[in-house]
């Protein structure tokens, strides 16, 4: 086991298998490799602010499909609202790590926040009700208790099961957050491949250490 700065410690753990948040989200790495493959990153961004916003990027698909949701609501009928932000989380939770940037990620943060994510619920949810389109209140209460609970994600990752994949989707995030922010700082991250591989290496003895 290894040690956690103080701040990082309500946030995430460190293993030799790799990091693991409090909400159960695997990143298959450690700080050594991430040393020799981006040399120098942690010097310009400490682990905790990487993870954070890994963190951020893997709940991202629950945030931006109810936000989706809650506008649509206001403007169609919910039958189609609700398709519409179904179909949405389930294509971005399989490839936002094509679209992992620096900036975005930060704006990502903001919108996973329990405070963001309640005052829009509220604020609509409330509207909806006032104007008597109950159908579309309860949608949207519904939808939001899935997305704090996770069940959608729960979902596509049981489909998923027994799919062989390279890197699971969380590393893929992980891998995208080290490549990008090398690339800010100038510090061309090494042996892209030989990270990768070090991915699967991890996940795949975690995963035979549960059977």
């Amino acid at each position: 086991m290894k040690k956690q700065n103080p701040g990082a410690q309500n946030q995430f753990l460190e293993t030799q298998l790799g990091i693991v948040t409090r909400t159960g989200d695997w990143f298959h790495i450690t700080t050594d490799q991430i040393k020799q493959f981006v040399p120098g990153l942690l010097e310009k961004r400490p682990l905790d602010k990487l993870v954070g916003e890994a963190i951020a990027w893997v709940r991202s698909a629950d945030s931006l499909a109810l936000t989706l949701l809650l506008v649509l609501l206001l403007v169609i009928h919910p039958i189609f609202a609700v398709t519409i932000a179904i179909a949405f989380h389930f294509l971005w939770y399989r490839s936002k790590s094509a679209f992992v940037t620096i900036y975005l990620g930060k704006v990502l943060k903001f919108m996973n926040t329990d405070g963001y994510l309640l005052i829009t619920s509220l604020v609509i949810i409330s509207a909806l009700g006032m104007t008597g389109q109950y159908l579309a209140a309860g949608i949207g209460l519904v939808f939001f208790f899935l997305m704090k609970l996770g069940l959608l994600k729960w979902l596509w990752d049981k489909i998923d099961q027994g799919v062989d994949k390279k890197l699971t989707l969380n590393d893929r995030v992980f891998k995208m957050i080290l490549v990008k922010y090398g690339m800010h700082y100038n510090l061309q991250p090494s042996e892209v491949q030989q990270m990768e591989d070090k991915f699967v290496e991890l996940a795949t003895s975690r995963k035979k250490g549960k059977s």
